[in-house]
């Protein structure tokens, strides 16, 4: 009975971080930490090679993050930030746009590859 117990409050704590994790509150602060963490690696990155552009940074960045990720391969990652302008010298954003921008990304194309958003 006991067991029966542990296993029923498994699956309510899993199926309420479930919901929370999908409603605006919960996608609103995996955003903002997907956004911290981008930034902060940007700052990692800047400060180990001081010299490198901050275009050529992104693109390590961005190339990093897409090798960890079968999703973000499938639906082409590496060119929705290209398009936005991102590793071109003349016209990539600062950190904190940049990293608004990776995690903007990253976010549609999990809500596509989860099937909720075509």
């Amino acid at each position: 009975m006991e067991a029966l117990a542990v296993v029923l409050a498994l699956i309510v704590a899993g199926a309420a971080l479930v919901y929370f994790m999908n409603s605006p509150i919960g996608m609103q602060l995996v955003r903002k930490k997907t956004v911290s963490t981008i930034l902060s690696s940007v700052h990692a990155m800047q400060r180990s090679a001081p010299e490198t552009p901050l275009h050529d940074i992104y693109y390590a960045l961005a190339e990093e993050r897409t090798n960890k990720s079968k999703w973000l391969i499938e639906f082409e990652y590496l060119h929705m930030l290209r398009d936005a302008g991102c590793f071109d010298s003349r016209t990539a954003p600062r950190p904190e746009r940049f990293a608004e921008l990776m995690a903007s990304a990253e976010e549609k194309i999990r809500l596509q590859a989860s099937g909720v958003a075509k």
